[in-house]
């Protein structure tokens, strides 16, 4: 009994420091976040923190993985109604299950600039100097984009799917882009597969996605589909250039 009881302390103990399964992890992350779902949000057990955006219809929220000091913690904040303005804050701290709300986080990677912040994670830049994973961003989107070898676009009448390969590996993409604009609002979504730690070692993100937005018309998420709509734009005018790339 007590040998049972063991190896059933050890299961949970490692599904607690270990990152989600990849179902579980997409689900959490594509499916609009409340406050109760951030207590499923992982706990690395290398204590990596992570930085997430999603913008689903009229709300947005960033969760933050913060495990670089002592109290590891969760916070989520949530833009409500897309104006740039943080509506609530609540913080969940692992250890102990205790959920809290609260008005300001002292998180070294919290501020009252939401739209910095939301702008950050897209860009990447939240990402540089911290003890995080190497996310896709989108300096990386751009040069795909700008790239005149279209074999990583595909294109549909709203807007494009684009992966990522390393140089010498083109059977699996390292990341995909996808963004647009539909009936609903505008979508934008990073999702980074793996990353090359060394020559040798692939590894892969706590989190895979560090932008999910869909049907939003969140400002910084419109204003960033618009800029990469004026470097390439779906539709015909795309499925015209790309006819003519063929034929020369």
């Amino acid at each position: 009994m007590k040998q049972k009881y063991f190896y059933s302390a050890a299961i949970l103990a490692i599904m607690f420091i270990s990152p989600l399964f990849p179902a579980v992890e997409e689900d959490i992350q594509t499916k609009k976040l409340t406050q109760e779902r951030i207590t499923f949000f992982p706990i690395p057990s290398d204590s990596i923190n992570y930085l997430f955006l999603q913008a689903i219809d009229n709300d947005t929220s960033i969760v933050i993985g913060d495990f670089s000091g002592v109290e590891k913690r969760i916070i989520m904040i949530t833009d409500k109604n897309n104006d740039n303005t943080i509506d609530s804050v609540m913080e969940y701290y692992p250890l102990t299950k205790d959920l809290k709300k609260k008005k300001e986080s002292n998180s070294k990677f919290f501020t009252t600039d939401i739209a910095k912040l939301k702008k950050d994670i897209i860009d990447g830049t939240v990402y540089k100097g911290n003890y995080t994973d190497r996310m896709g961003s989108l300096n990386t989107l751009e040069s795909i984009l700008r790239n005149s070898d279209t074999n990583s676009l595909n294109a549909d009448v709203y807007g494009f799917n684009i992966k990522s390969y390393e140089t010498d590996e083109r059977h699996k993409h390292s990341s995909l882009f996808t963004y647009g604009k539909s009936a609903g609002g505008y979508y934008l979504q990073f999702k980074t597969e793996y990353y090359r730690k060394d020559f040798k070692t692939e590894q892969k993100p706590v989190l895979k996605y560090s932008v999910y937005c869909k049907n939003s018309n969140d400002p910084v998420v419109k204003d960033t589909v618009e800029y990469l709509f004026k470097i390439k734009q779906p539709g015909i005018n795309y499925m015209k250039d790309k006819s003519v790339q063929k034929s020369n």
